[in-house]
């Protein structure tokens, strides 16, 4: 029982303060564009690692860390601006939904780098999310294609592909911050040419603006952001480091939705059509069954064969 609790509390921080994150990220979008604020999501929390990391502990990473270390900062980089752009246009329920489907996609991303066996249950699942997003595009007038959601699934699917890399690059003999720090410092370089391509001189000036405005409180939700930011990395590896495998914290992944539904009630008044909610609902019972299904099948296929 204490073997399994201590990387669950940590799982539970990590979905927390995942699920703030979300909320932070969706009260800073009406101040900032969304190419410098994916830059600042990335680059506060890189700082607030690596000077925690040199505070502490400092360690250089070898060369293997380095590949491992930027194989994950790309679908870091992809998967934050994916998300960013999703987060602008949809409620924060729909996007935080969207972003927990990465799950759905380890199974088939596993398959491809490591050739690991596929479950039977993957193909219906991933069916089920798919007849839900499309539910979500339906209205009175027919079906009208948010891109918002295809941006929103595209933030899942990278969301799995850093999931998987995050595994691997947690056994490895480094501390958390050194890692996640790292990871982040190189995602925040690969988004710069982007940012700077994208954001023209106005933008940069207000940015600059509210960076200094002190009494907006701006700057204090930036430093949230990045200590959110930086809690979710630490949180997550701590408790990958302490099991032998993904599925073993699987199901507490999705208590960021509940985190994020209660923070979507108290702070934002945005209401949402039957379609909508339903859809929404499919892809979340997509995502419970791809966790819990295998258990279930699992357990019954063990007492089968006491019987």
């Amino acid at each position: 029982m204490a073997t399994i609790l201590r990387p669950s509390m940590f799982m539970l921080l990590s979905t927390f303060t995942l699920a703030l994150n979300g909320l932070l990220s969706k009260l800073l979008t009406v101040h900032f564009s969304d190419a410098i604020l994916v830059m600042l999501r990335l680059l506060i929390p890189a700082l607030v690692m690596l000077l925690l990391a040199m505070a502490s502990h400092w360690v250089i990473p070898n060369q293997a860390a380095w590949r491992a270390f930027t194989l994950r900062a790309i679908f870091i980089a992809s998967c934050q601006s994916c998300f960013m752009l999703a987060l602008s246009h949809l409620s924060l329920i729909e996007a935080v939904v969207l972003f927990s489907t990465g799950p759905l996609f380890i199974p088939l991303l596993e398959r491809f780098f490591y050739k690991t066996k596929i479950s039977w249950l993957v193909m219906p699942t991933l069916i089920v999310m798919i007849i839900g997003v499309a539910m979500q595009n339906l209205t009175a007038q027919g079906i009208i294609w948010r891109w918002e959601l295809l941006i929103g699934l595209a933030a899942g699917v990278f969301n799995g592909c850093s999931q998987v890399a995050l595994f691997k690059a947690s056994k490895i003999n480094l501390p958390v911050l050194v890692i996640n720090g790292w990871c982040f410092a190189i995602a925040a370089l690969l988004v710069l040419p982007v940012m700077l391509i994208f954001t023209n001189q106005y933008e940069y000036q207000q940015s600059m603006q509210l960076l200094s405005n002190i009494e907006q409180g701006i700057p204090l939700l930036l430093l949230f952001l990045g200590l959110s930011t930086a809690s979710t990395q630490f949180f997550r590896s701590k408790a990958y480091r302490l099991v032998d495998s993904n599925s073993e914290l699987a199901p507490l992944i999705y208590t960021n939705l509940i985190f994020a539904m209660v923070f979507q009630l108290l702070f934002f008044d945005t209401s949402m059509s039957l379609m909508q909610i339903l859809g929404t609902g499919l892809i979340v019972l997509a995502t419970l069954l791809n966790t819990f299904a295998p258990h279930y099948f699992k357990r019954i296929k063990v007492q089968k064969g006491i019987i």
